[in-house]
């Protein structure tokens, strides 16, 4: 096995056991915090938190990556999870857990399935899958990524059948840490290049370097834009499904997980559909087709009649979203840069996720003083316009619209 295969295992298996502890608490999180406070909106806030210091995070870390190297920093974000899940265990003073909520990026859009576990580890992830594969390999990789993310997260919702939530949190400690520890071996190749010292042609080089640059930063703006749109509408509804569940539908801790242990598995073996999907239908009109889905099922939630319908309709709006993840991913990986690939992610992630912590502290708000249906109303007006741009941004742009391998050839 060569060094990028050994690698490509070691991010395998650290985003494995990191999901597994993120699949956890993505069940019984909400619950805890409901426990403590008796209401949902300061739980909103708690949550707002953790996707306000995330994209911060993110933002600083993808940035930082591309100048003094992923790895590095990837071991700092691993770093977060473990310590956030310590305070947990120590206290539950407020400033504290908004503390540990920001590290832990607890209740941040995307849940449970496809990225929401990857927290601020995911932009050096995304950047150092890409330098270990092609744009002919790379929509497969980044889907079997993905499905194992969602498989080990599914796992963990599992786990959270135990139902002692202080013994959740020791578990999920233990999984984290070790996820930073299958990390140490891993080696990075990427280099940032060295501006031409040359004077005869430095004014060319810079001049042209200038220009790609500009080109460059109106791809990843697009790709903030939409990103924006999707963690404001997913920050509304996902960090409170739990909640939700339990209060309107019934369930208990136990029966949320293993729904959303169903959500992870359906969204894990549709994924393995997703290369061939791509190639078929072209990035844009597989990621437009399958959101579109998404919203239509995330509209009819609130007004599921029983806990089967719900959960039925829980499975197939998770599932639709999910399964064009690794081809945002891949494209975007295509469409910028080797050299901002990382300070692209977190970038995006931020986008993603600043939207998102408005959006989880004003959902509290509506759901205590209104109606928990609004926010899938106003979610759903915000994936209908994701949809939209992702037509107006990419829908006449070559490589988005062409099949993976036509991009390689």
């Amino acid at each position: 096995m060569n060094r990028e295969a050994k690698d490509l295992w070691f991010l395998v298996a650290s985003r494995g056991t990191r999901s597994f502890a993120g699949g956890i608490l993505s069940v019984i999180i909400s619950l805890y915090y409901k426990s403590i406070y008796h209401s949902v909106a300061p739980v909103g806030f708690l949550f707002g938190a953790g996707a306000l210091g995330v994209p911060i995070l993110s933002f600083l870390t993808g940035r930082y990556a591309d100048r003094y190297g992923r790895k590095k920093l990837l071991l700092l974000t691993l770093s977060f999870l473990p310590a956030a899940v310590i305070m947990l265990l120590l206290t539950n003073n407020y400033y504290v857990l908004l503390l540990s909520a920001a590290l832990g990026g607890f209740g941040i859009a995307g849940g449970l399935v496809g990225g929401g576990v990857g927290a601020s580890v995911a932009p050096m992830q995304s950047a150092l899958l890409a330098e270990k594969t092609n744009s002919g390999n790379r929509t497969t990789i980044f889907s079997l990524f993905t499905i194992m993310s969602s498989i080990t997260g599914s796992a963990g919702a599992v786990a959270a059948n135990l139902g002692n939530f202080r013994l959740l949190f020791y578990i999920s400690l233990i999984l984290s840490a070790f996820s930073l520890f299958i990390a140490l071996p891993i080696t990075e190749s990427f280099r940032p290049r060295k501006r031409e010292a040359v004077k005869g042609v430095k004014r060319f080089t810079r001049r042209a370097r200038t220009a790609a640059e500009a080109e460059n930063m109106k791809t990843i703006d697009k790709f903030i834009v939409t990103g924006s749109l999707n963690g404001a509408a997913q920050g509304f509804i996902i960090p409170f499904l739990p909640i939700i569940l339990q209060k309107n539908m019934g369930m208990s801790v136990g029966t949320i997980g293993d729904l959303f242990a169903a959500g992870g598995l359906v969204s894990a073996f549709f994924m393995f559909a997703t290369p061939y999907l791509t190639n078929r239908l072209g990035f844009v009109k597989f990621i437009m087709s399958t959101r579109s889905l998404s919203s239509i099922f995330l509209l009819y939630f609130p007004f599921a009649t029983s806990a089967i319908a719900a959960s039925v309709t829980y499975v197939i709006f998770t599932t639709s979203r999910a399964i064009s993840l690794p081809s945002q991913s891949s494209l975007m990986m295509n469409m910028v840069d080797e050299d901002t690939r990382a300070y692209a992610s977190g970038t995006n992630q931020s986008a993603r996720l600043l939207p998102s912590a408005a959006a989880a502290s004003t959902s509290g708000e509506i759901q205590d003083f209104f109606n928990y249906v609004i926010p899938f109303e106003i979610a759903f007006v915000l994936n209908v316009l994701n949809v939209y741009l992702y037509y107006r941004f990419f829908g006449k742009v070559p490589m988005a619209n062409r099949n993976v391998a036509a991009i390689h050839e």
